[in-house]
């Protein structure tokens, strides 16, 4: 059964590709989720690396946003056979997580600030609407309860990108209100991705869980 590995993005968890698990299943498609400590980009990388040792066959690795960082170290893993970035960053040899071409939106850096314990995190009170805008208040503030602080890479610096190496697909979401389309789209261009759309907001995964999953499963297929 081909399988795929799935990288949540800051602040997340393994928790947020719930919905998304059952979809894939249905399409023939074995799913195994990462949870990242999020202390470093290399620390989440080796979480990554933790999990390809351990997979049956070759795999297609995908990242969601931060989540695109760590899959560009981790992705050199010879387990690896494809990348896909979902509206994510993907940074280049000799740069940080972030990268370049990031265009984030104006909600997302004024509620950004730091927790009690130092660690960046995303108002409480916003994340609902900031992160979950497509689903109904009830759902968006059940998972926004679920988030966590975290940090997004650190200092660390990308030695070599797995996208050089790697068939490389990009799934832009055209309404995200955090990571906007059209730097998605400079992003996928920029490392040579295959690109593919969705409409709405940063996390399909919970608001188009189906339509996710038929894009991803002719990729996965190979």
């Amino acid at each position: 059964m081909p399988t795929i590995v799935l990288v949540h993005g800051a602040f997340h968890g393994g928790w947020c590709w719930e919905p998304l698990l059952p979809e894939l299943a249905d399409r023939g498609i074995d799913a195994v989720t990462v949870d990242l400590p999020l202390t470093t980009l290399n620390d989440d990388a080796a979480a990554i690396v933790a999990v390809l040792d351990a997979a049956d066959g070759p795999v297609t690795l995908l990242g969601h946003s931060y989540g695109g960082a760590p899959i560009t170290v981790a992705g050199n893993h010879p387990a690896v056979e494809r990348l896909v970035y979902l509206t994510a960053m993907a940074p280049d040899d000799g740069q940080n997580a972030t990268g370049t071409d990031v265009q984030i939106g104006d909600d997302f850096m004024s509620a950004f600030r730091l927790a009690d314990n130092g660690l960046p995190e995303v108002d409480p009170a916003r994340a609902p609407e900031i992160f979950y805008p497509d689903v109904d208040s009830a759902t968006a503030a059940a998972l926004a309860a679920k988030l966590r602080p975290g940090n997004t890479g650190g200092a660390d610096l990308v030695e070599r990108a797995a996208w050089h190496d790697r068939p490389t697909h990009y799934v832009v979401c055209n309404d995200d209100p955090i990571l906007l389309a059209e730097s998605q789209r400079a992003i996928a261009e920029r490392i040579g991705a295959t690109v593919h759309q969705l409409p709405g907001d940063h996390s399909p995964f919970v608001a188009r869980p189906a339509a996710l999953a038929d894009i991803l499963a002719p990729i996965v297929a190979g």
